[in-house]
């Protein structure tokens, strides 16, 4: 009887590519401006992590070659973003397991409970706002818990009354839980975390705060949320 041929085996993911690629300040200085969902030039991401323009393209080639960001052309610039959600949420569970920094500069401890209280990760909100916002959802009945995170018709109906209609050929998943590094507990996230947070920055219930990712709830959005949502918003 012939020998059934093996199937072909498949390489095992190259973990190290990926830490090294994470293993350098300057490049964790860049993928944290990216976290906020948006593209950004390279001359500003050189600016924001205190490195020349030559050396964040050095950095942006290994980011690249990691598969953590993608550039496009706009333009006669080149726009770089995190390559996709799925980034974002891994940089955020590295967050939760790093221990935090040991001294931080007066600007620093600002910019920390900035965005502790409220900041984008990727698409989708997180911090001490995106945790009301999951348990206001729950207490209502929006949102299920178990299994991790669905979201029931009134939320998607209120989300579609806000102009929002779920993707449903798309691998994106309509809800997920995404593990807050700051809160330690999971914010929403995939197309439904997405769809909120674009309701909330497009009809200004929170504002970006100067060039960071941190987010202010505006005292309009404190009102709105709590009418539309149920959100109690939380002492920043």
């Amino acid at each position: 009887m012939p020998r059934r041929a093996s199937p072909p085996s498949q390489p095992d993911p190259d973990l190290a590519t990926v830490a090294a690629a994470l293993a350098d300040r300057s490049r964790v200085a860049m993928l944290d401006t990216l976290l906020d969902g948006r593209g950004h030039p390279i001359g500003r991401l050189a600016r924001l992590a205190g490195v020349s323009p030559a050396t964040a393209s050095s950095h942006l080639r290994q980011l690249v070659a990691s598969r953590l960001v993608a550039v496009t052309a706009v333009g006669r610039e080149r726009h770089v973003r995190l390559a996709s959600p799925e980034v974002a949420e891994v940089l955020e569970r590295l967050a939760a397991l790093a221990a935090p920094a040991e001294r931080l500069t007066s600007p620093s401890q600002l910019r920390a409970r900035e965005l502790r209280f409220a900041r984008t990760c990727y698409d989708h909100l997180a911090g001490k706002l995106a945790i009301a916002v999951a348990r206001a959802l729950i207490d209502r009945g929006w949102l299920v818990e178990d299994p991790p995170f669905s979201a029931t018709p009134a939320l998607v109906a209120w989300l579609a009354a806000h102009g929002h209609t779920l993707d449903i050929a798309t691998r994106r998943p309509q809800c997920r839980p995404c593990l807050d590094w700051s809160e330690r507990v999971p914010h929403v996230a995939g197309q439904i975390g997405a769809a909120i947070a674009e309701v909330a920055l497009a009809d200004g219930w929170v504002v970006r705060v100067r060039n960071t990712r941190a987010l202010r709830v505006t005292e309009r959005g404190a009102r709105a949320l709590q009418r539309e949502l149920g959100v109690a918003v939380p002492r920043a």
